[in-house]
């Protein structure tokens, strides 16, 4: 099943039973309030709300999206599940998709479907293009509507947008910026994670899809933007043109790096298709399945490329932000194997960035299912031998544990190593119960029972 556009996503899910249409909610409060009743309270999982006839906006329409749910992923990411799938089989899924992934090109046509004519931006791509090595970037990078005419953009440092723009402004020369606002799911769920630095995120999803996405060459700035957006802009950050900006609720669960002053965006073209809607990402604390699912996916990926075998799965929990609180499970081949695998598992470029946990278990152990992990931390690691620290680790001033919001951006790292010692696998009290095998035999045997 594949997705064009914002529209075609909407109408393939609601088929699913996964889209919820509200009428008249109001934007201040009753919006974000509704969406979180859903998502905590009702527990709906992957449910996604269509606002409409919002007061005072007749004719627009605000998509508040989620893709907590394996089918929805599956089906907006191009990849098959297989029958009574764990969360570890699809993670593995996406893995196999990911790597195999050559990306194809975008493919710019005359036109799409638009007319020209608080927090904007949420669930949105950035787009800038770097002006020395001339790849484009797309990135979700968030959005605060100051006027009519300007948008604050905040990047977090060390992301690849905030290294393209800060190329331009420090050469006192004005960055040009568009911005997408409601184009086809699969685009936000690449804009929104880490691709390798120099490959355009139109090409990498083109890979994930199959084909090419289709781009539009802004008026005003030339820059690629998706044919099918709902609503997209065009402007400039020009050297010392600022504005207040946050706070903001981020991805840890808290507001994050307060008010301080970012660059604007000077708005200097708009596109829109009649009756647009408005995509958005509303957090809710420790709903994020599908930054689990990708992230874990590549992370996987990326330390099978390097070289290392014998991982059973990763998993990096919702609670955490899908980045502090990070489990991988491996079968150990050698002494010092899980710790050779624990601190690249912390440092690769995947699981560098604002990290707190990471957790080495052994092959029996589900990384994502956290009984398991915690009676693994209870049996398996001794706190004086098995835990060790990273200094000065990178991190982002969105975490509520880096106080210098300025200039300093370190944390540290817990590596816990909550494997069986690997001089005693031969002799280590064999755990109770049977064994996955069996289970698994027996399952089958009296399958009609569970029917």
């Amino acid at each position: 099943m594949l997705f064009n556009d914002l529209r075609d996503w909407i109408a393939g899910v609601e088929k699913m039973g996964k889209i919820l249409r509200v009428s008249k909610a109001d934007r201040d409060k009753e919006m974000g309030t509704i969406y979180e009743i859903v998502a905590r309270k009702l527990k709906k999982s992957g449910v996604s709300i269509l606002f409409d006839d919002i007061p005072g906006f007749a004719g627009h329409r605000c998509l508040f999206s989620t893709y907590d749910d394996p089918e929805i992923i599956s089906a907006t990411m191009n990849f098959s599940l297989a029958e009574n799938y764990s969360t570890l089989d699809v993670v593995r899924a996406y893995k196999e998709k990911i790597r195999a992934v050559s990306p194809i090109p975008r493919k710019v046509v005359e036109t799409g479907p638009v007319i020209g004519g608080r927090y904007l931006g949420t669930d949105h791509g950035v787009i800038m293009k770097d002006p020395d090595e001339g790849w484009v970037n797309v990135g979700t990078y968030r959005m605060m509507a100051q006027d009519k005419k300007s948008i604050s953009l905040f990047i977090s440092p060390g992301k690849q947008g905030q290294v393209i723009r800060k190329k331009y402004l420090d050469r006192n020369l004005p960055c040009p910026v568009a911005v997408t606002f409601g184009h086809s799911p699969l685009l936000s769920l690449v804009f929104g994670t880490e691709t390798p630095n120099g490959i355009c995120e139109y090409d990498y999803a083109g890979g994930i899809k199959g084909e090419p996405i289709e781009v539009i060459e802004g008026p005003e700035t030339g820059l690629p933007i998706p044919a099918h957006s709902e609503i997209a802009i065009e402007g400039y950050c020009i050297p010392g043109d600022n504005a207040p900006e946050g706070p903001y609720p981020e991805w840890p669960d808290y507001y994050g790096s307060s008010s301080r002053s970012e660059p604007l965006v000077r708005v200097k073209s708009i596109m829109y298709r009649n009756n647009p809607i408005l995509l958005v990402s509303h957090h809710v604390r420790g709903i994020c399945f599908f930054r689990s699912l990708v992230r874990s996916a590549l992370h996987w990926a990326e330390l099978e490329s390097l070289g290392l075998r014998d991982i059973k799965g990763i998993w990096r929990y919702e609670e955490g932000g899908t980045r502090e609180f990070n489990v991988i499970s491996i079968k150990q081949r050698y002494y010092g194997h899980a710790r050779q695998i624990l601190h690249l598992f912390s440092q690769v470029p995947a699981g560098a960035y604002a990290g707190r946990w990471d957790i080495v278990v052994d092959g029996d152990i589900d990384p994502s299912n956290i009984k398991d992990v915690v009676w693994a931390l209870s049996t398996r690691c001794d706190p004086a031998k098995d835990i060790s620290f990273i200094e000065r680790a990178r991190s982002t001033p969105l975490d509520p544990l880096v106080f210098d919001k300025e200039k300093n951006y370190y944390n540290s790292r817990a590596l816990v190593d909550a494997c069986i010692p690997y001089e005693h696998l031969g002799d280590f009290p064999r755990p109770i119960g049977a064994s996955e095998e069996y289970l698994e035999e027996t399952y089958k045997k009296w399958q009609h029972l569970w029917a």
